[in-house]
């Protein structure tokens, strides 16, 4: 199966919440991609029930961070939640898996 956020993209609002997570985390990416909230950056799954599901079990999850590294974490969570689904959640419902050229992205993308 092909990615079609590896092929496109994520959602500019996506993107500029992650770039700004990293950036306030000096540039590492672990935290966000190892941690807590790993099935939605690492596993690109930007649906509600997947950032929900973070947040709901953030504490459990949260063990290897930082304090300032769990209250980045954490507010980047939250800020997704604060976009709605549709914006977020990009990915086509009627994607094939195997040719993302053929289902072009309905919103501005950035690659990450």
């Amino acid at each position: 199966m092909n990615c079609w956020y590896c092929h496109w993209g994520w959602a500019k609002p996506v993107a500029d919440i992650y770039k700004e997570a990293c950036k306030r985390l000096g540039g590492a990416t672990n935290p966000l991609h190892f941690g807590p909230s790993h099935i939605v950056w690492e596993d690109e799954n930007f649906a509600d029930s997947h950032v929900q599901f973070c947040l709901d079990n953030f504490d459990k999850l949260a063990d290897n961070l930082t304090t300032y590294e769990k209250e980045v974490v954490y507010w980047a969570l939250s800020a997704l939640l604060e976009i709605p689904e549709n914006q977020r959640d990009i990915w086509p419902d009627d994607y094939d898996g195997e040719n993302p050229e053929n289902y072009p992205p309905t919103c501005e993308v950035v690659k990450i």
